[in-house]
């Protein structure tokens, strides 16, 4: 067993765990809680800060892992077959749609005012639409990469 492959595996697999769990919890939890006026919405948007600034760490480390998961999959082989590559850009093209989204949010929020908005007319968080595409697009992500790691060449 490569100790090093591994433990790249696992922090890639954590790092998204980490991402696509704070987005379902903000879609199942935090917005029911705001929808229903149980608490404050200043706490929540300072959670889903911290979450925004997580996630930029998140992406770093994920097109790193993600690089070094591509290259030790692929070592000992001479070629690799067109289908696996056209599932693997998929993905790769998922995943950096997905990654566009909180670096838009970034920019988008130049001044402070901006940023402390609490609460649209809907009852949710500022974002929340792009927090659920993000959750449905790394579901299909994910069933791509399960699809990837089984795939035999």
């Amino acid at each position: 067993m490569r100790l090093f492959a591994v433990f790249n595996h696992w922090l890639h697999l954590f790092c998204v765990i980490l991402w696509l769990g704070g987005a379902a919890f903000q879609v199942f939890i935090m917005a029911p809680l705001l929808a229903a006026k149980d608490v404050s919405n200043e706490t929540f948007v300072k959670i889903a800060k911290r979450y925004q600034r997580m996630v930029i760490l998140l992406l770093f480390i994920l097109m790193i892992t993600g690089g070094i998961n591509f290259g030790i999959r692929r070592a000992g082989f001479d070629e690799i077959p067109p289908g696996y590559i056209s599932a693997l850009g998929v993905k790769v093209f998922l995943v950096c749609a997905m990654a566009s989204i909180p670096l838009f949010q970034l920019v988008r929020t130049k001044d402070d005012e901006e940023a402390e908005k609490t609460v649209s007319g809907n009852g949710h968080l500022p974002g929340y639409a792009f927090t659920k595409v993000t959750l449905i697009v790394g579901i299909v992500i994910i069933f791509i990469a399960a699809m990837l790691r089984q795939w035999k060449f």
